[in-house]
């Protein structure tokens, strides 16, 4: 319509005829209160943004947008366009309806999306896409909002194997499905919370404080489960969303929360002390564990065999390590020998289940060979092969 005014207003001047310029003057103030009414439709808005805290890979996620306007101005329907992180993959992304924002009344819209990799992930920009009443001009405005946080944890899968933990310094009842970890010497006495056997109630103590209260055991006297992942940089095979490092973080995921749940103690010792999560309760202890495998990244310097030698003295007689690779570590099966009364189990994966074979150029030096993992038996492990899984949408 721009040039059409142009052409018109040039053929006025040109055949002077009053009315051709009319006509193209019409024209222009029709695009300029056009545009107008669209640069209005973008301003003086204001928005908030909701989205829940933590979902799981694979786990619909959506966020609410509410928007407010600031002036008293009857506006046309706008497009909300969110600018998520470029980090955050996601399928099955679905548009927010357009609204029309009201004087100090608020209005939602919504959308959804699914992520596909784990990770943690703040935005708060996102673009306001404006038009006039009969959709001549279209214009667009960026606002920052206040930031959301949103906690993409690993999608738990399943090990198909029995880890058959041995037991710590005392009694356990994990197996008969009561609580696991509560041994023959009571350390004292705490406030009663969800998931505590009634049995363990102090009653003389729950009478004095007018609460119930529960006898509290000394830690590590039954099942205790360290979990170790190979994090070097450079071990980790796979493509965007499924890899080698992937898997490890939702098979301990797995595990951690089935012996989390029967009370057992699930330390990741590398970069936790026993000592500070010995208390938790199994539901705040898994929530935790979601946070820290959510946070994991495998661009670590040192090799698997350091992080395991730097725990000695730390892990005692009676103990479980469960170890991830599937890089093959030279030092590693040495490093494994001398823990006496420390049970390891090594879980194996297999690099080349991963990887695109005609896209990747390097090949890994895969722990999954038999001459690798016959070394891992030697040395007194039990070693557990887990094939490829499609993780669970």
């Amino acid at each position: 319509m721009t040039w059409a005014a142009l052409f018109l207003l040039v053929m006025a001047v040109l055949v002077y005829s009053p009315m051709l310029f009319y006509m193209a003057t019409a024209i222009m103030v029709t695009i300029g209160a056009a545009r107008l009414q669209a640069w209005l439709a973008v301003r003086y808005l204001r928005f908030e943004r909701y989205a829940p805290p933590a979902v799981r890979v694979g786990e619909q996620v959506t966020v609410e947008i509410v928007v407010w306007s600031e002036r008293e101005l009857k506006r046309p329907l706008i497009t909300i366009r969110d600018h998520l992180p470029s980090r955050l993959i996601v399928k099955d992304r679905t548009h927010s309806l357009p609204v029309a924002p009201s004087f100090d009344q608020p209005i939602r819209t919504r959308y959804t999306f699914t992520p596909t990799r784990r990770g943690r992930y703040v935005w708060e920009r996102l673009t306001v896409i404006g038009t006039d009443a009969v959709g001549l001009v279209s214009l667009e405005k960026s606002y920052h909002t206040d930031k959301v946080e949103l906690e993409v944890y690993p999608t738990p899968l399943q090990v198909n194997a029995e880890l058959q933990p041995i037991l710590g310094w005392g009694a356990s009842d994990m197996d008969s499905g009561a609580t696991a970890g509560a041994g023959l010497d009571p350390r004292g006495v705490r406030e009663f919370a969800f998931g505590d056997p009634l049995r363990y109630i102090h009653w003389r103590s729950s009478a004095k404080r007018d609460k119930l209260m529960v006898k509290e055991f000394e830690t590590g006297s039954g099942v205790s489960i360290n979990l170790i992942l190979q994090r070097t940089d450079g071990t980790d095979w796979g493509d965007i969303e499924t890899s080698t490092f992937e898997a490890m973080c939702s098979h301990a995921l797995f595990i951690a929360s089935d012996y989390a749940e029967k009370e057992a103690l699930v330390v990741f010792p590398v970069h936790e002390m026993a000592e500070q999560i010995a208390g938790e309760h199994p539901e705040a202890r898994i929530r935790s564990v979601r946070s820290l495998l959510t946070d994991l990244v495998p661009n670590s310097k040192s090799t698997i065999s350091d992080d395991i030698f730097s725990l000695r003295g730390r892990l005692r007689e009676g103990e479980t390590v469960v170890v991830f690779v599937a890089e093959q570590d030279p030092a590693l099966p040495d490093t494994l020998m001398g823990w006496p009364g420390v049970q390891f189990t090594v879980i194996v994966y297999d690099p080349f289940e991963y990887i695109n074979k005609k896209k990747q150029s390097a090949k890994p030096n895969a722990a999954s060979a038999p001459e690798y993992i016959g070394q891992l038996e030697r040395s007194g492990a039990r070693v557990i092969y887990l094939p490829r899984e499609e993780k669970v949408r």
